[in-house]
């Protein structure tokens, strides 16, 4: 079993989630406010993951009944697998995604639906400044610094190096 306070955690990301929600308020632009919002509902599902963890905790410590101990601890441990694989192993994406596969070092294009070799000039991910996102990349450093947890907020760019309308 790992020594991840559950229950530090999931008082640290409803503060952040809270913080995400007002900082929202004072967004002027689309794009910010929808980062804004995929933010929160990410942190809605980690905290999720925190409440069960927390829960499957308090019942391995009560030391009540053994069959729901075990099932306790079976929860946990696939818990921490989704925290540590899903949450800490990769950056999870607020705006665009791009899908690569490093076997065959192709990327896929999602306005074509075609893979492309990296080494041509399909899409690629730029990140989005700070003042486009109203404040939210400070927001997105915090939390990876205190809970390990990351965020990015790129675009997909096009060969051109102009961004494709998508409705932002």
């Amino acid at each position: 079993m790992s020594d991840i306070d559950y229950l530090s955690l999931f008082t640290r990301l409803n503060g952040f989630r809270l913080t995400a929600r007002i900082n929202r308020v004072a967004c002027d632009n689309n794009l910010a406010r929808c980062a804004h919002d995929r933010l929160v509902a990410k942190l809605g599902e980690l905290i999720e993951l925190m409440t069960r963890a927390v829960e499957a905790k308090r019942y391995l410590q009560g030391g009540a009944d053994p069959t729901r101990a075990e099932h306790a601890a079976e929860n946990l441990y696939w818990i921490e697998a989704e925290f540590e694989h899903r949450w800490i192993g990769q950056a999870q994406p607020l705006l665009d995604h791009l899908d690569i596969d490093l076997a065959t070092q192709e990327i896929f294009d999602p306005r074509t639906k075609r893979w492309y070799p990296l080494a041509e000039s399909g899409p690629s991910l730029h990140e989005v400044s700070d003042h486009s996102l109203c404040g939210l990349r400070q927001i997105i450093d915090q939390i990876a610094c205190e809970t390990g947890v990351s965020f990015h907020a790129r675009r997909i760019v096009y060969g051109s190096g102009a961004l494709e309308p998508s409705g932002f």
